[in-house]
């Protein structure tokens, strides 16, 4: 045998180093080899990885299938979790399907029974998007980019989707906290959420205590705070807007200004919801009240501010124009020590 032939064999032993065949369903088992996956589903082979990852916010773990399959042209990524463990504190592993959920839908951990066995079936174009769908699991990105089904994407609609909150998953996304006080101080927010914190940065615990500058700059590292929470329920004013999708830039540069926030705050605003608002032929915006806001979310600061802005958005789209009466806008005056929140809530 010759040198090339040897060395041939060797390459496709290194390239199926952890892949097993199974011999009665007929997919490669790539154990948690995310390049045997790639690998073999850019030959056109179905095959398999089973990974064991953890959820600290849940102090479970989570055995999980994740099975790529050619068909015709596409690829068909199928995620199945097993089973569902008591965590041990030995435990390294970081990642899961529930627990990517869990982050924006808490409500999921009161439900972990109708989770197991259940199976999600998303479809890509390449064998590339095959295995980086694999490795970062279902998240409420993934699930509307590839339009994914099956009865783990019901289970999780159900749990997930109140008829509060029409959208997967439910939460006010991305309010942002900006401080501007005098002069350089020792500042402490807390958030009485009715319902649950899923994200903040910097880690919220019980609360924020930070240093901030009168040009906003918090801890020498941060534009604002930062948080997101899925709220028990929505009560919606009944004024708001109703804008056209080709007009939404030009709308927020003419209305935010109006509304109290400066061109920095505008421009990271739009920096994010202009990403997060998909094309539509109209959009219902609305800006939930102060009372409801004192209610469901309310701002604790200490010390406490002379000026509080608080913009927490609710958009829908529309296919057709509806009639929807406009609020008086009345600008608010920075004065003092101010605070300044922009959000919103997407109704899909």
């Amino acid at each position: 045998m010759n040198e090339t032939i040897i060395f041939s064999i060797l390459i496709g032993i290194v390239i199926l180093a952890g892949c097993t065949q199974m011999p009665f369903d007929n997919i490669i088992n790539c154990n948690e080899d995310y390049e045997c996956l790639y690998h073999q589903a850019s030959n056109g082979n179905p095959a398999k990885v089973i990974v064991t990852e953890k959820i600290e916010s849940l102090s479970l773990i989570e055995r999980s299938e994740i099975t790529v399959e050619p068909v015709n042209i596409q690829y068909q990524v199928s995620f199945k979790v097993i089973d569902l463990k008591e965590m041990k504190k030995e435990d390294p592993i970081t990642k899961s399907i529930v627990g990517s959920i869990s982050k924006t839908c808490p409500q999921i951990i009161n439900n972990l029974n109708k989770i197991e066995s259940k199976v999600a079936i998303c479809t890509v174009n390449s064998a590339e998007e095959a295995k980086q769908l694999a490795i970062y699991g279902l998240s409420e990105a993934s699930i509307k980019q590839y339009n994914c089904a099956g009865d783990l994407i019901d289970v999780i609609t159900d749990i997930c989707v109140t008829s509060d909150f029409p959208n997967f998953p439910p939460g006010v996304k991305k309010p942002a906290i900006y401080l501007y006080p005098v002069e350089k101080s020792e500042i402490e927010v807390k958030i009485d959420v009715n319902g649950f914190i899923t994200k903040a940065k910097p880690d919220y615990l019980t609360g924020w205590k930070v240093t901030a500058e009168p040009n906003g700059l918090i801890d020498n590292k941060y534009d604002y705070l930062f948080y997101e929470a899925q709220l028990n329920n929505l009560q919606l004013p009944k004024e708001g807007w109703i804008v056209e999708y080709s007009n939404l830039n030009n709308w927020f540069d003419e209305t935010l200004p109006l509304l109290g926030l400066n061109d920095k705050e505008i421009t990271q605003f739009k920096r994010y919801w202009m990403k997060e608002l998909t094309e539509a032929n109209y959009y219902e915006i609305r800006i939930l009240g102060d009372q409801f806001l004192n209610e469901n979310m309310d701002l604790i600061i200490n010390p406490k501010p002379d000026t509080i802005v608080r913009l927490n958005f609710y958009f829908k789209p529309h296919l057709d124009k509806i009639e929807i009466e406009e609020p008086t806008i009345k600008t608010p005056k920075r004065t003092g020590f101010t605070v300044i929140e922009w959000g919103g809530l997407l109704d899909n």
